[in-house]
């Protein structure tokens, strides 16, 4: 059992209990826009509508939100990954780069979101390192989109994973692989079993790749991965293999040193397939945007789908 001045495994343990994603908005009292991702959200009350959001007493924008009259919480969908880790970094232009509008109440409602809730304080309590807050709903409105989730660390997709999972089960063979980029570059590597430069993946020798064999590769390579979104399933006929592939952030090189290529540095006539040429040079193309779509075929032809439905 552990123990729990062990904060570290106490965290894992709070992380086992899946999640969405919010991005909480307010005002600075000279209307400079703060926000911050949380995923400690919970719904109060009906009638009167109320909810509550916790904010660690550590958190950069504690005082801002201490004063504040009010705040905005803003759902995320499932092709919002991005805008969760951009909320969760101390970039200060985080405003800048998103798109949003004001709520009824003046506070910052994002963009693309799939609920959001435009709230007056009602009520501070001091809960150990946090601060709970609860709000009453003055305004809301929401849509049809699924919700970003999180759980161990990770983010889940719900609608895209279960496409995944659908096309996966008419494969005799799955490889579950990652896009890995760093600083600008692109993580590609030999396999242990030969072959040209491909992503990091599970499932490339005679065997079934998965998330959870996947996961174990991105811990062993030390590089602070987090996977973000799915980005590709396609299936080459000629093999019967299927591929799935996601997008992933990481915070260091870790053991991979070397092994990040930045666009114009890639071997080309190296790397492992078309299909994996062709890939790799949509994610170039698409990172510059930072609009990134998930493509659904086989190693010839499909359809790229991107979330906003085109």
């Amino acid at each position: 059992m552990p123990d729990l001045s062990d904060l570290r495994e106490l965290r894992n343990a709070f992380g086992t209990f899946m999640t969405g994603v919010t991005v909480v908005t307010t005002r600075e009292q000279g209307g400079t826009p703060r926000g911050f991702t949380a995923n400690s959200f919970s719904s109060v009350s009906l009638d009167p509508a109320m909810l509550s959001i916790c904010i660690g007493k550590s958190a950069e924008s504690i005082e801002v939100f201490r004063q504040a009259d009010g705040f905005a919480i803003n759902i995320l969908s499932e092709n919002q990954a991005e805008t969760s880790s951009l909320f969760a970094s101390k970039r200060p232009d985080k405003f800048d780069v998103t798109s949003w509008h004001d709520g009824p109440l003046g506070h910052p409602v994002l963009e693309g979101v799939c609920a959001w809730f435009d709230c007056n304080v009602v009520q501070q309590i001091d809960a150990g390192d946090h601060i709970i807050v609860i709000g009453r709903v003055h305004a809301y409105d929401y849509n049809e989109q699924n919700g970003l989730g999180y759980v161990r660390g990770g983010y889940v997709t719900l609608g895209l994973e279960q496409a995944a999972v659908t096309a996966a089960g008419h494969a005799s063979r799955i490889v579950v692989g990652a896009l890995v980029s760093f600083n600008g570059g692109l993580l590609l590597r030999r396999p242990e079993s030969g072959g040209g430069l491909q992503p990091v993946a599970s499932g490339l020798r005679q065997q079934y790749g998965s998330i959870a064999k996947l996961k174990a590769i991105l811990e062993d390579l030390d590089i602070g991965a987090t996977i973000t979104s799915l980005y590709a399933v396609f299936e080459d006929e000629s093999t019967g293999r299927q591929f799935i592939y996601y997008r992933v952030n990481v915070d260091r090189e870790g053991s991979c040193a070397g092994d990040f290529y930045r666009p114009e540095e890639i071997p080309w006539d190296a790397v492992d397939s078309d299909a994996i040429r062709v890939m790799l040079k949509r994610y170039i193309d698409e990172s510059r945007d930072m609009r990134y779509g998930v493509y659904f075929g086989n190693q010839r032809t499909g359809t790229v789908v991107h979330h906003d439905g085109n």
